[in-house]
């Protein structure tokens, strides 16, 4: 049968015999009834007047096919009301060309929503910034954050709804599943993300009020029950554990990465760096002890860590217990002393070797008392988080450590996890399945095999942004919008509830979950705005409920809806029955005896779901500078046992599954652990992620989907997988480069980086500025809160337009990232010192690079900047090859032209202010350049001097810790030169008396005593 989906060019066509040519859209844009279809269908925005209000300019419409809308995202549907959003300030009444707007809205992650602000250029969303008011950013932006721009202007998204093969229209969709059914539900299911949004819990109680038999499963893989699990252990409540680094001297990370990848790290990290920046030799700061198989960002923080397997964690915990309880004689509540016994044949499981880490980590918790903290990272069973809680409990007071109510939805006693639901397919009790937004196909345990078990459901719905593994398996597929396109409301961890607002109309005619649950729900006419404005009306109400709107999408947020701190008291027989769980598991066999796998989402592209993200496959992993690839982490002990070094390809066998991977050596790394990546291996439409990496969900199973023993690993003879890693030499071969003492050095020694600043000798004569004064710009960098997280280097990547180059260059070290994380060990290489240093343009005052350019494209400009003209650039990288800190990037190929992912819908999000360059060019740093020229203007037209804190270059906005600081040498009052007069400050190769602009504090580590070695 002919497709007879309607197009706003249909009009123009029909009646025609044979072929109608035409030699341009603009030129079938000339029939009247083109036009008059297309000013029906197209967005408000676009009607701009060529001769009368109401025509659509052909301008306006080519604009609209340059964003490649017309021939995929148009269609024949009658066009949405225009839904007015609301700015984050006050603004002029129309859009000034030039001038940016900025909108608040949020982003949720496995149900807990980040607040940011979308800078806009006329209608264009561009680039994404933390939210000040939010308290899950507060103001800074993780790497997902930031590369989520680039995911709206992705172009293998998902362009039109199908059934089947073959085009559908959303009436269509409308029409078979808005009817009431007969079995009240009996063989509906759906399967959704964790939400904490108010308007879904709504809409499920309302299909839950038309379908009682429906049932409901929310499903991520990064997520566990265990905290929960383990809170209902200790206070009787699946209650939410809350924590304010602020305040705590001492913290406890029980294989917890709570700065970079648990829920809130944004908020933890910036808490943490309060806590842990030292202004002065005199000053204090907080200690932290991790124990965790393989490095993480809160690991590589550590003053002491302690690398053990994941399965050894329960025993080490509750030897901590032990030692804090018994030992120190700290007591959590109402427990029993004769309950706390069990905790003694459990502290002799843990090895000889750690016994001294153990007791002197619990003395120094008992000294912090009320001070100290225990966090417990999710992957670790529920007795692991129940004595956390009973060691802060037992610590005393709820300052740094106290629970609330759980912020995300349930669907009550009509929820049911994935295993039921598989058991429910199998068994034939399924007839339409409802999936949103959820690659189930691809994450799910292997065990359930529920990619086969799909085409056992006689109806099967997806909603998702791509025609992935989900997809493949289901009869309906609806596009779904991106986060940046869609109504709706989330809450944050901490339960404030954030509204989410669009910057753009949805480029592929996506829904969101909310508008696909409102068919179920009888009331499929109604748009998300609709739904979300008519639930907070009725949820709130008033007669100033318009004000509240505006304001709070305004803020991006409901003020006081924070959830309220739980009065909590520790359970005996909750305690008592999680010590018993613990001794009821066998102890963790010897390293040799087995090998352990350990499984974790990926820095940058999760669970999988940003593995289309060039961005995200080209940023080098925190740790392990390895970038579009995963990899099996082996410490370099294992690897030497097993046979095997880096790029070998290896069989890994894990409970009769098996997957081919390649090694990558670890520092730090547990020995008798192999630590997988999740999210690589993708085999949907998903172009870009199509053949990156590997699959490790195919080892994953439902009862083991953390951790697991008894796998096997084969070297496979011959065969190596070369890996692009951005560093391979971890060496700083004693230079002074990055530079660490522990506090108790710097207190005796304050001066100790004194050799590494000052004036130095030169032949170059000074530069100064001629005519009127201006503000001379500089920067500092303390490496004590550097995480090492790259949020900067996104932040970057996204503000300057600098393009993705692929794996092949990458392996070629010819990527172009202007700021990049070095990563420094020091010492032993199983247990290694680790330092991060954003290494990015200096800013030489007497730069090696200008004098050697023959074209004077690399100049220095009044007002301090190292400037790259690049029109004048011949391509000679002279002034690279002088560099000393090798911050120049060269543009080998038109990195356009090369990779499509840096074409097409990608063009949408350049920056207009930074220029694109051209293959052949020398780029770097600029400080942000087209930021300070952008205050200069205002300060010049208000006629004032700039302000202290003006300028805030795109990597110090994003920074989850403000370890990066910007601004004017002027600006004594400024962080930024208050903290250049410490005396940890120096300067990067001072010794090549380049006089750079950017200072750096040296990291300073709060080591303990008792476990110094001598």
């Amino acid at each position: 049968m002919a497709d007879r989906t309607q197009t706003p060019w249909s009009p123009a066509l029909d009646g025609k015999t044979g072929k109608a040519y035409w030699r341009s859209l603009a030129e079938l844009l000339e029939t009247p009834e083109l036009r008059d279809a297309a000013a029906r269908a197209l967005p408000g925005a676009l009607l701009a007047a060529e001769d009368s209000p109401g025509a659509l300019s052909r301008r306006g419409w080519l604009k609209l096919l340059g964003a490649s809308m017309a021939l995929a995202g148009v269609s024949g549907c009658n066009a949405r009301p225009a839904d007015k959003i609301v700015p984050y300030v006050s603004t002029p009444p129309e859009v000034t060309p030039g001038l940016l707007r900025y909108y608040a809205t949020s982003l949720e992650l496995d149900g807990f929503a980040t607040g940011v602000l979308v800078e806009n250029h006329e209608g264009r969303p561009t680039k994404v910034e933390g939210n000040p008011e939010h308290p899950a950013s507060l103001g800074a932006t993780g790497v997902h954050e930031q590369a989520s721009v680039l995911g709206l202007y992705d172009q293998h998204r998902a362009r039109g709804a199908r059934r089947g093969a073959g085009p559908a229209a959303w009436e269509a969709f409308v029409e078979q599943f808005a009817g009431a059914r007969d079995d009240r539900g009996a063989g509906l299911r759906f399967v959704l993300r964790p939400t904490g949004s108010p308007l879904v819990l709504d809409l499920i109680g309302r299909i839950q009020e038309r379908h009682p038999a429906a049932r409901f499963t929310f499903h991520a893989p990064a997520r566990s029950p265990h905290p929960a699990r383990g809170a209902e252990l200790a206070f009787g409540a699946p209650l939410q554990a809350q924590y304010d680094l602020r305040t705590a001297d001492v913290i406890l990370s029980l294989d917890a990465d709570f700065l970079a990848s648990m829920p809130f790290s944004l908020r933890y990290a910036r808490q943490f760096a309060e806590r842990r920046r030292i202004g002065s030799p005199t000053g204090t700061m907080s200690r932290l002890y991790v124990v965790e198989p393989g490095l993480t960002p809160t690991g590589t923080m550590a003053d002491h860590r302690l690398r053990r397997r994941p399965s050894e964690v329960p025993a080490i915990a509750a030897a901590i217990a032990a030692e804090l309880l018994l030992a120190e004689g700290a007591r959590p509540g109402a427990v029993p002393a004769e309950a706390l016994g069990a905790l003694l044949p459990l502290r002799a499981q843990v090895r000889a070797e750690d016994r001294p880490f153990i007791q002197a980590l619990a003395r120094d918790l008992a000294r912090g008392a009320a001070a100290s903290v225990v966090v417990a990272g999710e992957r670790q069973p529920p007795p692991v988080h129940a004595l956390a809680h009973v060691m802060n409990a037992a610590l005393g007071g709820d300052r740094a450590a106290w629970a609330t109510p759980g912020t995300l939805i349930s669907a009550g006693a009509a929820e049911q996890d994935l295993a039921a639901l598989a058991d429910e397919i199998r068994g034939g009790g399924v007839d339409t399945l409802v999936i949103l937004e959820n690659n189930v196909a691809y994450t799910a345990p292997a065990d359930l095999e529920l990619s086969a078990l799909l085409r056992a459901v006689r109806s099967r719905v997806y909603l998702g942004l791509y025609e992935d593994e989900t997809a493949a398996g289901c009869d309906w597929f609806v596009p779904a919008a991106h986060e940046l396109e869609a109504w709706g409301d989330a809450r944050a961890y901490d339960g404030t509830i954030s509204l989410v607002q669009p910057l753009i109309e949805p480029l592929f005619q996506g829904r969101t979950a909310a508008e696909v649950l409102t068919v179920f729900a009888g009331e499929p006419r109604r748009s998300a705005r609709e739904l979300l404005r008519d639930a907070w009306r009725a949820r709130r109400g008033g007669a100033d409920f318009d004000a509240f709107w505006e304001e709070a999408l305004r803020r991006g947020l409901v003020e006081g809806t924070a959830a309220p701190r739980e009065t909590t008291a520790l359970r005996p027989d909750g305690i008592a029955a999680a010590l018993g769980q613990l001794a009821a598991a066998p102890p963790a066999p010897a390293p040799a005896d087995t090998i352990e796998v350990a499984f974790s989402t990926d820095a940058n592209v999760y669970d999988g779901r940003f593995a289309n993200n060039p961005w995200l496959l080209e940023l080098p992993d925190p740790t392990t500078k390895l970038t579009w690839d995963n990899a099996a982490l082996l410490s370099p002990e294992t690897a030497r046992a097993l046979g095997v070094e880096s790029e070998d390809m290896v069989e890994l066998e894990l409970r009769g599954r098996s997957l081919s991977i390649p090694v990558l050596v670890a520092p730090g790394h547990a020995d008798g652990t192999v630590s997988l990546k999740l999210g690589y291996g993708r085999s949907g439409a998903e172009s870009i992620a199509a053949g990156v990496g590997f699959d490790a969900y195919r080892l994953r199973t439902t009862d083991a989907p953390f951790f697991a023993a008894g796998a096997s690993v084969k070297k496979r003879p011959g065969q190596k997988h070369p890996l692009a890693l951005t560093q391979r030499h971890f060496s700083l071969q004693g230079r002074p480069i990055a530079l660490s003492v522990p506090l108790a050095v710097y207190r005796e020694h304050p001066d100790f980086t004194e050799a590494h600043k000052g004036p130095q000798p030169s032949l170059m004569p000074e530069v100064r500025a001629p005519g009127v004064p201006l503000a001379q710009w500089a920067m500092t960098i303390d490496l004590t809160i550097c995480t090492g997280c790259s949020s900067c280097v996104v932040a970057c990547q996204a503000e300057n337009n600098v393009l993705v180059v692929g794996r092949e260059e990458v392996m070629k070290s010819r990527e172009m990232h202007w700021l990049r994380i070095d990563t420094y060990y020091s010492g032993d290489p199983r247990d290694p010192g680790v330092v991060h240093q954003p290494m990015l343009c200096q800013h030489c005052e007497k730069a090696p690079c200008e004098y050697v350019c023959p074209v004077n494209a690399t100049t220095h400009s009044p007002d301090g900047l190292n400037e790259m003209t690049y029109n004048r650039c011949v391509g000679t990288r002279f002034c690279s090859n002088n560099c000393p800190y090798k911050v120049r990037r060269f543009n080998w190929f038109d990195y356009t032209e090369l990779h499509a992912y840096n074409d097409g819908l990608a063009r949408l999000q350049r920056n207009p202010d930074v220029t694109v360059r051209e293959r052949g060019v020398m780029e770097k740093c600029t400080y942000c350049v087209q930021r300070i020229r952008r205050a200069e203007i205002a300060a010049r037209v208000e006629q004032r001097a700039i302000r202290p804190g003006e300028v805030v270059t795109a990597c110090q906005q994003a920074c989850p810790t403000r370890a990066i600081q910007f601004g004017a040498l002027e600006h004594k009052e400024t962080e930024m030169v208050a903290w250049r007069g410490e005396p940890r400050s120096f300067e990067v190769l001072h010794d090549q008396g380049t006089r750079p602009r950017t200072m750096y504090l040296a990291r300073i580590d709060n080591t303990n005593p008792e476990l110094d070695e001598p």
